[in-house]
């Protein structure tokens, strides 16, 4: 089983030299948990018997591999980036309550936003 912690975070559209220094100095110097909230926090890409999930706050989705190595490259929610639709899967498996307990329990699976509709 290989695991890659992921800090996934708003993209930082327009900003100063002088933000992006203290965004910079933040991510160094303040542990994610003083920070966290619903769009700055800590995610895991898992790839585990040659299939790949994400998994967030004890929520674990089947992912895409290449779903997995766009969020490992660009940890960023905006538009259309995986981790955004990575995020959005996520959030529907919490609410239908999938992708609890895994690997003991299976995990949510890619389709979750078009289940419970």
């Amino acid at each position: 089983m290989k695991i890659t912690t992921i800090k996934i975070g708003l993209h930082q559209f327009n900003n100063s030299t002088i933000k992006r220094g203290l965004v910079a100095l933040r991510n160094q110097l303040v542990p994610v948990s003083l920070y966290q909230d619903e769009n700055n926090y800590i995610a895991q890409a898992i790839e585990h018997e040659a299939q790949y999930f994400y998994q967030v706050n004890g929520v674990t989705v089947r992912a895409l591999k290449h779903e997995c190595e766009r969020a490992i490259s660009n940890p960023r929610l905006y538009y259309f980036s995986s981790a955004l639709k990575l995020h959005f899967r996520v959030q529907k498996a919490r609410n239908l309550g999938f992708g609890l307990g895994w690997p003991e329990q299976a995990a949510a699976p890619i389709n979750v936003c078009e289940l419970g509709k």
